[in-house]
């Protein structure tokens, strides 16, 4: 009995321990940023200001909010590798003409950073960009901020 109750306890432990492993893997920190245009997060549209971009305690959940509180949104992430450890602590945005989407979050001195799927806005925009355009036409253009 003492057996199965040492083995029963041995693989909780472990298993809460990977799990504070993968959260920690993600975005660990508050990333804090000054955005100087309208961008959109999961569906919504927030007003440029100073923001802040935090895990949350559910595992690829993070929330934006703005530092007034006027505005925030939660919002799915998965996690992606850069090839060398990121210079700068950076959101990255992909702009089609004025419309600007949030696309990862990467903190300095890691090699893991945070990318959002595109959301049903901007794949639609996408869609009718190309129905317009030629084939040959460039894709979004990448845009970085610089964050704390």
């Amino acid at each position: 009995m003492k057996k199965q109750a040492l083995k029963v306890f041995s693989m909780l432990s472990l298993s809460v321990m990977l799990g504070a492993v993968s959260v920690y893997a993600g975005l660990a920190v508050p990333v804090k940023a000054n955005i100087p245009f309208d961008f959109t997060v999961a569906n919504k549209t927030l007003p440029a200001g100073a923001y802040t971009v935090a895990p949350t305690s559910t595992q690829g959940v993070s929330l934006i909010r703005r530092e007034d509180c006027r505005a925030s949104e939660l919002f799915l992430t998965n996690s992606v590798q850069a090839r060398r450890e990121q210079g700068q602590t950076k959101l990255v945005f992909r702009r089609y003409g004025d419309r600007y989407f949030l696309a990862q979050v990467w903190t300095a001195g890691d090699t893991g950073g945070r990318e959002l799927g595109q959301s049903r806005t901007e794949r639609e925009l996408v869609k009718s960009r190309s129905n317009h355009l030629a084939k040959n036409a460039a894709g979004p253009e990448v845009v970085y901020i610089v964050a704390q």
